[in-house]
């Protein structure tokens, strides 16, 4: 990341932290979709669903279903394909009530907390793991892809219990105008809602405005999650965290999370470490900086 490294800890297997200045706080942007969707077929996909859940080991009234943001091929998320996600999650519920689906707004809800870019759920241990933070047994994974003719939408439904998938179900997007919708986005708000700074200056770089960066002076790195030592995970927290003048942390919010509870392992951390506050003019002030936590297994 952009920033100049004020101190490394030693890599091990629970994982490192880089304290980092930067000017800007790590936000990413949500817009909606405003395409035509083709609701037939997206009515008849969602009813080849229902009518094969139980390849996927998903049986009436003790199933489960969480429809996850539909991605492109690279895993990250679109406008158009969250909104063909919610319009699959209605035509799921409307079509039956023996299996429950959860509401979408949960996950959108828990995306804004965590800040885990959707790229780290391009596999099927993460999915699955976020399928289980929404009490799901099955998730509903789902592609759109451009090859250059109709666009292709592919589903299918994945088991959090057993390993069993359903078969890949798919049609034709009749609009070929959606490009635009297409783009790569993060499927979290753009900015953190609960986190005040306006009192307190964000330190850009060292002696900036006359203000010296915090240092460390007893930061023990995160515990590894089981969950993500299982997925044999590495990845980054980044973290906007406020540092007391007396030397502690007061605030700490994530501004790009990880999956597998790493996120709540990176704040308990943090917060209890302890630093040399910043200073201006030789007494120490609260101030603002951004954190990594490195989380790298060997």
């Amino acid at each position: 990341m952009a920033g100049r490294s004020l101190f490394h800890r030693a890599l091990n297997a629970a994982g490192s932290f880089i304290l980092f200045l930067g000017g800007d706080l790590f936000f990413f942007s949500q817009e909606t979709s405003r395409a035509a969707l083709p609701e037939t077929e997206i009515r008849a996909l969602a009813n080849r669903i229902l009518q094969k859940t139980g390849k996927a080991d998903c049986k009436p009234d003790n199933c489960t279903i969480l429809v996850a943001n539909f991605t492109l091929p690279s895993g990250a998320t679109s406008r158009l394909g969250m909104q063909i996600a919610d319009q699959v999650s209605k035509e799921l519920t409307s079509q039956q009530n023996a299996i429950k689906i959860v509401d979408r707004s949960r996950l959108q809800t828990f995306l804004d907390e965590e800040r885990i870019p959707a790229a780290l759920f391009n596999n099927e241990k993460a999915i699955c793991w976020l399928g289980r933070q929404m009490r799901a047994t099955a998730v509903l994974r789902g592609t759109t892809e451009d090859r250059g003719g109709p666009l292709r939408v592919q589903a299918s439904l994945l088991s959090c219990v057993k390993d069993k998938a359903g078969p890949v179900e798919e049609f034709a997007f009749p609009d070929s105008d959606v490009e635009s919708d297409l783009s790569p986005i993060e499927p979290f708000s753009k900015t953190l809602s609960t986190l005040d700074s306006s009192s307190i200056p964000l330190v850009s770089s060292a002696g900036a405005d006359g203000i010296s960066s915090p240092s460390c002076l007893h930061c023990p790195n995160p515990n590894y999650t089981d969950p993500a030592r299982a997925a044999k995970f590495n990845g980054t927290v980044i973290m906007a965290v406020t540092v007391s003048a007396e030397g502690r942390t007061i605030e700490a919010k994530v501004t790009r999370g990880a999956p597998y509870g790493l996120n709540e392992a990176a704040i308990r951390a943090v917060r209890a470490w302890q630093f040399k506050p910043a200073m201006r003019e030789g007494a120490p002030l609260s101030c603002m900086v951004m954190l990594e936590a490195t989380f790298r297994l060997y």
